[in-house]
């Protein structure tokens, strides 16, 4: 049993060592349905099956991903695409995304 539970340990620490922003990105395209390109991190961490500061950690490094004052991601690519320009003027000026 508890060679179950060390073994269950280190294949999570593996997962959480290989993820990379493109795992974020892709499954934040992968949840993205028509206007709701924002994915709550909480979501992504699910999904990907780690911890949420592994989340915040990749993001924070990331160039391919963002972070909207609510606290919730998408990708750049999706940002440019879905957004209208008027709520990108707006955002910049409250400078939204970080």
């Amino acid at each position: 049993m508890t060679e179950e539970l060390t073994l269950e340990k280190k294949n999570q620490i593996m997962t959480t060592n290989q993820i990379k922003d493109q795992d974020i990105a892709h499954c934040i395209e992968s949840c993205a349905i028509d206007n709701e390109y924002w994915i709550d991190k909480e979501q992504i961490a699910k999904q990907l099956q780690v911890p949420v500061d592994v989340i915040q950690k990749i993001v924070k490094k990331s160039q391919t991903i963002v972070l909207n004052s609510e606290g919730e991601l998408t990708t750049r690519a999706l940002y440019k695409q879905r957004t209208p320009f008027f709520d990108k003027l707006l955002n910049s000026i409250k400078n939204k995304i970080d």
